[in-house]
C-alpha cells in the first residue's frame, strides 16, 4: 500500500498533452491492446506523462494497465501520472454511486487494474448527474481522506456544465479544501468558448490544476459523419456541416486540423487531454499541438496561406452564434 511519502505538495508536473485512455474501449472503433500499447509508449517517448481512464469507459482501465505493465522497464511508475474516476459505472443516473463504501472499492478496483498502489489524480466522475450534497457531502470527503492515506495524491472533480463544476469548487474552497484539478470537457473548442470565462474563476476558487478534454467536442468537429448519439443541437450539427463542406473545397487542411488548431493554442489551461488509441493518432495530436502553438489562433494568429485563413474566417462566422452554447446535461433519457 501507499503511504504519506505519496502526499505532493503543488500541482503535479504534468505535460501539456494528457493522452485519453478511453477511447482504448472500442467506443471509436476498433482498440486491440497492442495498439494500446503502442499508443501509450509513444505517447510516454514524446514527453507525456499523464494517462486518463475511468471505470466507466469499458476495458479502458484494463487496456491501460496491461501496457503500463509490459512497459514498466522502459518507463517506471516514477515517470508517468494516472488520471482515473469514482462515482460512474453506467450511462443512466442509476448507475452512479458515490458511496463511501462504493469510492473505496472502485479505488481499490482501479489500482489493480493499472497495476499501481496508488492513483495520482481521481476525479468524481461526471458530477453533474447527481445531487451536489453528495459530491461535496459524501464523495469528496471521502478521497481527501483517501489523499491523506496516500492511495491518491490529487482530487478533484468533472464534468460538463462549468457551473456546476464551479459551484463544487467554490463550495470547496469556502470549506477549506480546495479541488486539486479540475476536467471540463467540449468548452473551448471551434463552436464553444465558455472555458475561458470560467478559467479565472476556478483559479479563484483554489483549483491547482485545469485540464480541458476534448478539442474535437466528441468528434462533432471530425471530417466524419456527427456521431448519432452526439447531444448537439440540430442547429449546430447542421453548422459543422457547413463548415465541413466548406473546409472541403480546399485539399489543403481538414475541418479537424482546424479544431485542433484552435483549441490547442488556449494555453490559460494546464493539459489538453486528447483519444488516441493508436501510435499514429499520438504523433498526430503532438504534432498538431506543436503547429498550434506556433499559429497561436486564440491571441489572434494566422495562417501563413491566404485560403486556409480565409476558410477559417467563415468558419468563425458559421459557428459563431454558438459560442456560448452547451447542451443539456445529463441528458433527458439518462
Amino acid at each position: 500500500m501507499a503511504n504519506s511519502t505519496n502526499l505532493v505538495a503543488g500541482p503535479l508536473p504534468l505535460s501539456k498533452i494528457g493522452l485519453g485512455c478511453g477511447v482504448f474501449s472500442g467506443a471509436y472503433g476498433l482498440a486491440p491492446q497492442a495498439d494500446a500499447v503502442k499508443a501509450v509508449r509513444t505517447a510516454l517517448s514524446n514527453g507525456v506523462n499523464l494517462v486518463d481512464t475511468s471505470p466507466y469507459y469499458g476495458d479502458s482501465e484494463t487496456k491501460l494497465g496491461r501496457a503500463l505493465l509490459e512497459l514498466k522497464d522502459e518507463f517506471p511508475r516514477s515517470s508517468y501520472h494516472i488520471c482515473t474516476k469514482v462515482g460512474r459505472y453506467g450511462y443512466h443516473i442509476s448507475d452512479f454511486d458515490y458511496s463511501r463504501k462504493r469510492i473505496s472499492e472502485s479505488i481499490l478496483e482501479s489500482m489493480h487494474r493499472l497495476h499501481t498502489d496508488y492513483l495520482d489524480i481521481v476525479l468524481c466522475h461526471d458530477v453533474e448527474f447527481v445531487d451536489v450534497s453528495q459530491i461535496v457531502d459524501i464523495a469528496l470527503p471521502k478521497l481527501f481522506e483517501l489523499k491523506q492515506q496516500g492511495l491518491v495524491r490529487k482530487v478533484g472533480i468533472s464534468g460538463y456544465p462549468l457551473d456546476v463544476l464551479l459551484r463544487i469548487c467554490q463550495i470547496q474552497q469556502g470549506r477549506g479544501f480546495p479541488l486539486d484539478v479540475c476536467l471540463s470537457y467540449c468548452n473551448y473548442n471551434l463552436h464553444c468558448q465558455a472555458l475561458t470565462a470560467a478559467v479565472p474563476k476556478l483559479r479563484a476558487a483554489g483549483v491547482e490544476t485545469i485540464i480541458a478534454a476534448s478539442p474535437l467536442s466528441m468528434g462533432l468537429l471530425s471530417d466524419d459523419e456527427t456521431p448519432e448519439w452526439h447531444p448537439a443541437k440540430s442547429e449546430l450539427k447542421a453548422a459543422v456541416k457547413q463548415c465541413i463542406d466548406l473546409v472541403r473545397s480546399s485539399d489543403k487542411i481538414s475541418l479537424a486540423e482546424i479544431a485542433e488548431n484552435y483549441a490547442f493554442s488556449y494555453n490559460d489551461v494546464d493539459v489538453h487531454l486528447v483519444g488516441a488509441k493508436t501510435a499514429q493518432e499520438v504523433e498526430h495530436a503532438l504534432r498538431a499541438y506543436a503547429h498550434a502553438q506556433q499559429l497561436q489562433l486564440h491571441a489572434y494568429g494566422k495562417y501563413e496561406d491566404d485560403n486556409i485563413q480565409r476558410i477559417c474566417a467563415q468558419i468563425k462566422t458559421i459557428l459563431e452564434p454558438f459560442a456560448e452554447y452547451t447542451w443539456p446535461s445529463p441528458p433527458t433519457n439518462a
